[in-house]
């Protein structure tokens, strides 16, 4: 590549890369419009089924909260039902709504056994699940889980440790050490990259009215994060990048970001990991609050404190590798 010939000058002016920008997205527009799950949803079970599954979830993740608002979500699990009914009438699968309503009911026990008037609700699920003869399953809500065991397998074999780690909603009030975390983010550096451009840039939060600001703009922890000690924002540099890798730097910040919540969790520090999907007017906004320059782009957000010695999660029930994977040969 000749940088001083004329050909690159104009190929790599602002105005010749807008196009290219516009006119290579312009070709994903339509595959990106036809098979978004907002897009034809109420004609297609499984976008349906992606929208049920945020749903119920947000009924385990607040059953797993340690300052939980009991009675929380009466409204949701209505929906719920209502959307679960409609699932069911376009032929979508009893196996999925059986795990639903598994959580649903352990939704309802949770808040009637702390108090909270629930009969409404119960009712409207009593007459779904006689309906459609439900099936309850052994999973679904929440797990205690004990911090002694946590540390038994932080430093175990892989096959133990990658399953032992968690999403916290439940921080402890022990300090962590910024020692800690400064050796998680060294057992992050050989995470790979595309052509090795290394473009992580990470912004760790450790000042309580910076870390307070960047949850609040999140907006995927209240109830929860005034216990974290921290956040750790992932981006990555768009200067690293052609008009044609617009996906890399997602690519390559998900792979640091899942490197470095198993580092964390390595050196026994609780951590969370939050959405950073919003829309780019939002995005900007809170760019521009936090002082991120405008080549980046953010990841992920990863919410940090200690670990309790006992708590709750989330049991976000995982599907078996086999329902997903295909193996040619």
């Amino acid at each position: 590549m000749g940088y001083r010939s004329i050909k690159t000058k104009i190929k790599s002016s602002l105005l010749v890369v807008w196009i290219r920008v516009f006119l290579s997205k312009w070709q994903e527009t339509n595959q990106v419009a036809k098979n978004l799950c907002i897009s034809g949803i109420c004609k297609d079970p499984i976008k349906l089924k992606t929208h049920l599954t945020i749903a119920v979830h947000a009924l385990e993740k607040g059953m797993s909260i340690g300052k939980a608002r009991y009675g929380f979500g009466k409204a949701k699990a209505l929906e719920l039902l209502n959307g679960l009914e409609y699932f069911i009438e376009m032929g979508g699968g009893k196996v999925f709504v059986d795990e639903c309503c598994t959580i649903i009911e352990r939704y309802l026990e949770y808040n009637e056994r702390n108090g909270a008037d629930m009969l409404y609700i119960k009712e409207a699920f009593g007459s779904f699940c006689n309906k459609h003869n439900i099936r309850l399953t052994p999973y679904g809500g929440t797990i205690d889980i004990n911090h002694s065991d946590i540390i038994k397998s932080e430093h175990s074999l892989f096959d133990i440790f990658s399953q032992s780690r968690y999403a916290i909603r439940d921080f402890g009030n022990v300090p962590i050490k910024k020692e800690f975390i400064e050796k998680a983010l060294k057992l992050c550096e050989r995470t790979p990259t595309a052509c090795n451009r290394q473009s992580q840039r990470i912004h760790v939060y450790l000042n309580p009215q910076q870390k307070d600001k960047i949850l609040s703009m999140q907006g995927g922890a209240r109830g929860f994060d005034d216990d974290m000690q921290g956040a750790i924002l992932v981006c990555s540099d768009l200067r690293c990048y052609d008009f044609f890798e617009l996906n890399l730097p997602y690519v390559d910040g998900a792979l640091y970001a899942m490197n470095l919540l198993y580092s964390l969790h390595f050196y026994d520090i609780a951590t969370i990991p939050l959405t950073m999907g919003h829309k780019t007017k939002y995005t900007r906004k809170l760019m521009a609050e936090m002082g991120l320059p405008s080549n980046e782009v953010p990841v992920l957000l990863i919410g940090i404190g200690s670990f309790k010695k006992k708590w709750r999660v989330a049991q976000s029930h995982r599907k078996n590798w086999r329902e997903y994977s295909e193996i040619v040969e």
